[in-house]
């Protein structure tokens, strides 16, 4: 889903300072330490003057000179982003750019409605972003869950991708993947306020996702039973209807094993060629 070239990819918000869009300078600002640059306006006439979220390559010459773009919804303020931005510890500022830059390959106007409202959901986002994958499992610290939530959605787009199996699957799949655990924020060790609950999270996915759910079962009913498929649990099933939940559901538990394998090997030392988890009967094993 990303443009593939020796360049860096990052969001930028652009904003015209002096002249007509066409032939003015433009002002780019990185999310990071607010850096900014100047570039001109030929490649930009398109950008909403007052400002709007670009995705974008820049080259790595000590002068940066803007490659190529595409641009997020207008609807996408300057402070939707930079405030999530400011919720994220430095290792996960790469998410923002990834989640919110996903906006600019949707092939589907009710698809990028759906997740648009999403994005935009204080209410959803703030605890998605702090919360836990897990109690003690995996991921289970503050912002695993966005951590665990992204791998999921990264693998299985790139599992789309690599079976071409079209771009609106390999898109419905990084959503369905980035959303497939959003009801743990009503979990109990997801809520400081002691009303957490106990139960199948899967469950209260649908609860949080209740209003952008129903516009789209109304405007797309084929991408809402699949995007249902992702979030739903899977019990009994050999494999799914639709290819991208089958990806979510494989990518979901290789994300989980991935990090206990590694955790499992934090505290032994470096000749140690397997050892056991201390959180069940499993052993893990390592090449290298």
């Amino acid at each position: 889903m990303k443009f593939t070239s020796p360049f860096n990819l990052t969001l930028v918000w652009a904003e015209l300072i002096h002249g007509l869009p066409s032939a003015g300078v433009w002002r780019l600002t990185f999310l990071k330490g607010g850096r900014h640059v100047d570039v001109s306006g030929e490649l930009l006439a398109d950008v909403v003057p007052a400002g709007q979220w670009l995705l974008l390559e820049m080259n790595r010459e000590e002068v940066p000179r803007l490659m190529t773009f595409m641009p997020l919804p207008v609807e996408v303020r300057r402070d939707d982003i930079e405030q999530q931005f400011s919720w994220l510890a430095d290792k996960q500022h790469a998410i923002l750019s990834d989640i919110w830059g996903m906006l600019a390959y949707l092939p589907d106007a009710a698809l990028r409605r759906f997740y648009l409202a999403v994005l935009l959901d204080e209410r959803i986002m703030w605890p998605f972003f702090t919360g836990k994958a897990s109690h003690q499992y995996h991921h289970h610290y503050t912002g695993g869950l966005l951590e665990h939530s992204h791998e999921v959605a990264m693998t299985a787009s790139a599992l789309c991708m690599q079976h071409q199996v079209g771009p609106v699957s390999t898109s419905v799949a990084f959503i369905g993947g980035l959303l497939h655990d959003i009801g743990k924020i009503h979990l109990f060790y997801n809520n400081t306020s002691g009303n957490g609950v106990v139960g199948q999270h899967e469950s209260f996915n649908f609860m949080v996702l209740a209003e952008p759910l129903a516009r789209l079962s109304q405007e797309a009913p084929k991408l809402f039973e699949a995007i249902s498929s992702c979030l739903s649990i899977k019990i009994g099933r050999q494999s799914e209807a639709y290819l991208p939940a089958q990806m979510v559901h494989i990518c979901d538990r290789l994300s989980m094993d991935v990090h206990n394998w590694r955790r499992a090997f934090t505290e032994v030392p470096a000749y140690y060629w397997f050892v056991k988890s201390p959180y069940g009967d499993q052993v893990y094993k390592r090449l290298d």
